[in-house]
C-alpha cells in the first residue's frame, strides 16, 4: 500500500518512475588514411589517403559530431582536418604510449566528457586497436578493423551500461584503376 502510494505521489509530483533507456555514446574510431611513401618517420598522406580523409567527411555528413580526437602524428591529424574544417570544430589532441592504463584513462575521459553525444578518434591502427577494446568491443571487430588497414572507420554505441555495439561504416572508397 505504501509503495502504490509512494509511485502515485511520484507520478503526481511528475517524477519520472520507471526506468529510461540508458544514454548512448557513440564513438567514431578511423584508422588514419593511407601515407605517403616517405623516408620520414611521420609521413603525411598519399594521394589516396587525402582522397580517404575526404571521403570521411561525406559519410559522415548529416552526423552531429561534439569532438574530433586525433594522435599527433601527421597522417591522424591529415585524415580528420578537412572533418575538423567542414564543421568548424577544433581538434582535440592525445598522446599513447603503449600503456594501457593510460589508453583506459584517455578513453574513458573521452567518453565522460562526451556521454550521450558522438565522437570521432583518429590514430594509427594499433592505438586505434587498443581503445576499441577499452570500450568493450569484441576480439572479431577490433580485428577486422585493424586488418584492413589505413582510412577503415568503425562506429561504436556504447550506452551508459557499457554495452557495445560496433559496426564498420562503409564509406564506398573507390580505388582509381
Amino acid at each position: 500500500m505504501l509503495k502504490t502510494l509512494f509511485m502515485a505521489a511520484m507520478l503526481a509530483t511528475g517524477t519520472q518512475v520507471f526506468a529510461t533507456e540508458p544514454e548512448v555514446t557513440t564513438i567514431i574510431f578511423v584508422n588514419a588514411a593511407e601515407m605517403e611513401s616517405s623516408p620520414s618517420t611521420d609521413p603525411g598522406l598519399s594521394p589516396s589517403g587525402t582522397e580517404q580523409a575526404n571521403q570521411l567527411v561525406s559519410s559522415l555528413e548529416g552526423t552531429s559530431i561534439n569532438a574530433i580526437y586525433t594522435t599527433f602524428i601527421n597522417r591522424a591529424i591529415q585524415t580528420v582536418t578537412p572533418l575538423a574544417k567542414a564543421r568548424q570544430q577544433q581538434l582535440d589532441y592525445f598522446r599513447l604510449n603503449g600503456d594501457p592504463e593510460l589508453t583506459t584513462s584517455i578513453v574513458k575521459d573521452m567518453i565522460k566528457k562526451n556521454s550521450g553525444k558522438t565522437i570521432v578518434i583518429c590514430s594509427d591502427p594499433e592505438n586505434i586497436a587498443a581503445m576499441i577494446r577499452q570500450v568493450g568491443v569484441k576480439g572479431k571487430d577490433v580485428k577486422t578493423l585493424y586488418d584492413k588497414g589505413s582510412g577503415q572507420v568503425l562506429v561504436v554505441k556504447r550506452s551508459s551500461n557499457n554495452t557495445a555495439v560496433a559496426q564498420k561504416l562503409n564509406m564506398n572508397i573507390q580505388k582509381k584503376v
